[in-house]
């Protein structure tokens, strides 16, 4: 009898030690980086800088207006008149899969440490009301993308129409790209946008 409790003393020991030991922590899921709730339109445009930045997805696709889950309005972007002119048929079918996929390309080709940078210059309120605020900023994108047809440095001056969600949550519903009046050459983010869908 003793020597059974001995032994069933020593198993028990033996299981909690193996129970017990510590292991290598997973790794958590679900969206990770800097991310506001954009609980008004500026919050959008920091959270999109943060989200190229971070190099986050999730983020990204979360400052862009989807009518299928959250928002009132189609998302709709409208690339530079130079980029449109080339890629017609392409902008005319973009879609929110479009952005995700470019964005989700662009990540792929970084090296493993590269991180976009991204700077908005000469932000201003174009037009407000309760439904829609309209943000209008000059942009300089830098990545090393690895794309020989397109500048490492982007820039532009892009229009923001920032619109509520139902949950009273704000995110862009249209996207407007142009080429800035000072730029001679044609080096905009709907130039890379273009050059990662394919």
């Amino acid at each position: 009898m003793h020597r059974y409790r001995t032994a069933f003393v020593a198993f028990a020991v033996l299981a909690c030690v193996t129970a017990c030991t510590t292991r290598t922590p997973e790794t958590p899921t679900g969206t990770r980086g800097t991310f506001e709730p954009p609980t008004s339109p500026a919050i959008v445009l920091s959270n999109l800088r943060y989200a190229v930045t971070e190099r986050n997805t999730e983020n990204f696709m979360l400052c862009l207006a989807d009518r299928t889950t959250r928002s009132n309005y189609d998302y709709r972007f409208e690339p530079s008149a130079e980029v449109r002119a080339r890629y017609q048929s392409l902008f005319d079918a973009w879609s929110l899969n479009s952005e995700r996929q470019a964005f989700l390309s662009l990540i792929a080709r970084l090296p493993p440490e590269g991180r976009p940078a991204l700077e908005f210059t000469d932000a201003n309120i174009a037009f407000s009301s309760p439904d829609s605020t309209i943000y209008v900023t000059d942009y300089v994108m830098t990545a090393n993308h690895g794309v020989a047809s397109v500048p490492t440095t982007l820039r532009g001056t892009m229009s923001l129409t920032i619109t509520p969600e139902r949950s009273g949550q704000w995110s862009v519903s249209t996207w407007r790209d142009a080429r800035r009046q000072s730029d001679t050459v044609e080096a905009t983010w709907s130039l890379l946008k273009a050059a990662l869908s394919n």
